[in-house]
């Protein structure tokens, strides 16, 4: 689906969506843990956090892949975390 032309979805609404799918595909729990990691640092919740996120990747993204953004996200998702994760270990 491309958000940009769709007249039933906001950017912002498609990114919550896709947001909240992500969190609960990697299980990231409720908090603020993580809103140095994926936010702007004025977020109140990991969810908000990572809809921030979400926003930024999908402006980056090429065309093709907007359509079906869930699986790049996943991909990018996960390799930040084992990153973070490498970092604080």
């Amino acid at each position: 689906m491309n958000f940009s032309h769709s007249p039933f979805i906001s950017r912002k609404s498609f990114a919550n969506r896709l947001a909240s799918a992500l969190a609960f595909s990697m299980q990231i729990p409720e908090g603020t843990a993580l809103v140095c990691i994926f936010g702007a640092g004025d977020e109140s919740s990991n969810l908000s956090a990572l809809t921030s996120w979400v926003e930024k990747e999908l402006s980056e993204m090429d065309e093709d892949h907007l359509n079906d953004p869930l699986p790049i996200l996943l991909g990018s998702l996960e390799r930040t975390l084992i990153s973070v994760q490498e970092v604080t270990a």
